[in-house]
């Protein structure tokens, strides 16, 4: 079954409380790098996130609500962003769903959507680093199409992580066959 289309957007003023209904669940949180890992306490701090975003926004880089046809308010995010002590530029994709949109193949589209952005804007490859109990997000990952690297350790983030990557039908800028060297140039 194809995943359902969703569109992305820019997080909205009024969407704060749906933002912190989603972000004050540790459930969801669990999953985040060690920054983010908290959840939120109210409202307001859902503001400022959405706030802090829009000033970070770099299309097509930044943080995306995604919203499904059949719903009124955001189901989730998807991020592509820099990844963290990148050698070459490299772009990360993550997401993250409300506990009440999962399972109807959001993250997957949402992930798809996100990977054809960074290559229009002239990326050739996107990583992703998924916690490697986090079944659910290696799945997403595999279902949009992206390549299991299997397991690194401290690749871009503290700790163990399990990478995949899609790379642009054009072909990759580097060789990604061993993650744990990704400084070979082609």
């Amino acid at each position: 079954m194809e995943p359902p289309e969703v569109s992305l957007r820019l997080w909205r003023p009024q969407d704060a409380p749906r933002l912190f209904d989603l972000l004050r669940r540790p459930e969801v949180t669990r999953w985040f790098g060690e920054a983010a890992r908290t959840p939120l306490t109210d409202v307001e701090q859902a503001r400022q996130r959405i706030e802090q975003w829009a000033l970070a926004h770099a299309d097509p880089l930044g943080t995306w609500a995604v919203v499904a046809p059949d719903r009124s308010e955001p189901v989730g995010s998807v991020l592509l962003f820099p990844a963290p002590n990148a050698l070459h530029g490299e772009v990360e994709v993550g997401w993250y769903l409300h506990p009440d949109a999962e399972g109807h193949g959001y993250a997957t589209a949402a992930a798809r959507r996100a990977v054809r952005l960074a290559f229009a804007a002239g990326h050739r490859q996107v990583w992703a680093l998924t916690h490697p109990e986090n079944t659910r997000s290696r799945a997403t990952a595999t279902r949009a199409g992206m390549r299991d690297l299997g397991i690194v350790d401290g690749l871009w983030h503290d700790g163990v992580s399990r990478l995949f990557l899609a790379e642009h039908p054009g072909g990759p800028v580097w060789d990604a066959d061993e993650p744990g060297d990704l400084s070979r140039s082609r």
